[in-house]
């Protein structure tokens, strides 16, 4: 017993350095409960800095709600390209800002929806299209083709492609204000 009373003011110690580390190091409560967090909006940053200043892939859908869509069609106009599933609450109100927006520039922009079959059918992804007034043009990118070329892991993404057809904003639920700065941006010349 009298060993561990000596060892205890060691442990004390290592546990106080280890929690100054933390602290240092920027970590708080939350970054050490939910570490997966962080480091999963570390990666996003990532990947979103290695698309954003190259050219739009092309949509690589076997299934449209509307008229297929090649992305080399809308040179001249800005592309909100939103990637969304017809289950998610989020993605329900993020269409909702979307919508809001393009009705805001008119014909200078052009909204287009990208989902897969993850947990969805055709019927569940067209009744989600119809109550939310969700893009006109819905790519359903069965093989998650299109989800791979964008490297979406998080829904809903959106990218918004200028009029040269180059990413010029990536990012995962941003805000209407946001967005709209980043339209801003992509139809000044």
């Amino acid at each position: 017993m009298r060993r561990y009373l000596k060892e205890a003011p060691v442990l004390v110690g290592i546990a106080v350095l280890l929690l100054e580390i933390n602290a240092w190091a920027g970590g708080g409560p939350q970054r050490r409960l939910f570490p997966e967090a962080h480091e999963r909006d570390r990666q996003t940053s990532a990947v979103t800095s290695r698309l954003v200043g190259r050219m739009a892939p092309n949509l690589q859908a076997t299934e449209w709600i509307g008229a297929p869509v090649d992305l080399r069609d809308y040179r001249g106009k800005v592309v909100i390209l939103d990637f969304f599933g017809a289950w998610s609450s989020v993605s329900r109100q993020h269409i909702g800002s979307l919508r809001k927006l393009c009705e805001r520039y008119g014909h200078q922009v052009v909204m287009v929806g990208v989902t897969n079959l993850d947990g969805q059918t055709i019927d569940t992804i067209q009744e989600f299209v119809r109550k939310n007034k969700a893009p006109d043009l819905v790519a359903i990118d069965q093989d998650s083709l299109t989800h791979r070329a964008y490297q979406v892991q998080e829904i809903p993404h959106t990218f918004i492609i200028d009029r040269e057809g180059v990413i010029q904003f990536a990012s995962v639920a941003a805000g209407e204000p946001q967005l709209a700065a980043e339209i801003d941006r992509a139809l000044a010349p």
